[in-house]
């Protein structure tokens, strides 16, 4: 029997979407959909640090609330997939937020079908479905880096706060080289311990940083600069003083909040992590007038990848074990050619050919 006033195609569509409204629970006054759900219980499977769950987790929930509050397994189809990434594209998304929410997604679609939530004919097809080119993905932009001047006044400007506050501006200046001239991670600063920090090796004449806990789990070791050094032993020195010998085992950089007027602090002892990281190099970066886009920690790893690459002697290689890549095709974004390097290679291939004069002279011309 049909419901009155309607036929019976409306009759089945209602069915439908009550049928499919079941799927759906309230959480917080708001719809989540079964899609939703299994977005869920994927991020909590993720055997990875937090801040990449966190990173997956929402990669994931973007789609299926794009998909809808509707949306269940049954949605999860190629055709999906590909209308997704084309409307990241149209809205403008830079070319490496699209790979690494299709990263995600991925991981997604096989965690479905491992435990048969999707059938794995539909995974496959899914997972075949090839990204659309970003715009401008022709001429990949090369990562922006602080010029050497630019570099310049950011150490002196965190080289000047020091005159201020002693214990915060040796910190800030440590944090400024380890990134600028050590090239780590936000997240790699943020796991370092007192004993990461390294004596020298017999012969050596660098310090290094033990990075334990680099993307991917993979360790390295990080020489370091000498005024790098100088600024890590004197941030741990005012340390010391302020709250007494830390454990080996404590957090190289700690957080320090904001100073009270009796030179006590509101907030001591965290690892320095991201936010933090975020907020002191935009506080530098203003001080040094810097360009907003290069107030960013990831900006000084991009700045000491660049520089690395423009010493003489210093490979491709040499530069992907520094930084920690998996792949060189991640350091070689760094080579795209600028008026700089050009120089540098027209002067390099003209270094020790003859001149005009050379030839004449050789030739017995007068």
């Amino acid at each position: 029997m049909t419901t009155p006033g309607l036929d019976v195609d409306e009759a089945l569509e209602l069915v439908v979407h009550s049928t499919r409204a079941l799927a759906l629970r309230t959480v917080a006054s708001e719809l989540v959909g079964a899609a939703d759900e299994l977005v869920t219980a994927f991020a909590a499977t993720l055997v990875a640090r937090p801040q990449t769950q966190r990173t997956y987790q929402r990669a994931c929930r973007r789609f299926t609330r794009w998909l809808g509050p509707l949306a269940g397994p049954e949605d999860l189809t190629a055709a999906n997939v590909s209308r997704y990434h084309a409307y990241l594209v149209a809205g403008g998304r830079a070319s490496a937020t699209v790979k690494k929410d299709r990263a995600a997604l991925n991981t997604f679609l096989r965690w479905l079908a491992e435990h048969e939530h999707v059938p794995a004919r539909q995974i496959r097809d899914a997972l075949a479905v090839k990204l659309p080119r970003a715009r401008g993905a022709e001429q990949r932009e090369t990562p922006k880096a602080l010029s050497p001047a630019q570099y310049e006044r950011l150490v002196r400007e965190a080289k000047a706060r020091i005159a201020d506050d002693p214990l915060a501006g040796a910190r800030d200046l440590a944090i400024v080289l380890v990134l600028g001239d050590g090239g780590l991670r936000c997240e790699e600063l943020a796991q370092l311990e007192r004993r990461d920090f390294l004596p020298a090796r017999k012969g050596a004449q660098l310090r290094a940083l033990n990075v334990r806990r680099g993307k991917g789990d993979r360790q390295r070791r990080v020489k370091l600069s000498t005024a790098a050094t100088k600024a890590i032993v004197r941030w741990d020195r005012e340390r010391s003083q302020a709250f007494g010998a830390p454990a080996a085992n404590a957090a190289l950089f700690i957080t320090l909040g904001r100073r009270r007027t009796d030179g006590t602090y509101t907030r001591v002892g965290g690892r320095c992590g991201q936010a933090v990281l975020a907020a002191v190099l935009k506080r530098l970066g203003a001080g040094a007038e810097l360009p907003d886009d290069l107030r960013h920690p990831h900006a000084l790893r991009h700045t000491c990848a660049t520089e690395l690459l423009r010493t003489d002697d210093v490979t491709v290689a040499d530069v992907r074990v520094f930084l920690g890549h998996a792949s060189v095709k991640t350091t070689s974004i760094y080579l795209a050619s600028d008026e700089h390097r050009q120089e540098q290679a027209v002067q390099r291939r003209e270094h020790g050919r003859p001149t005009l004069d050379d030839d004449r002279g050789s030739a017995g011309v007068r």
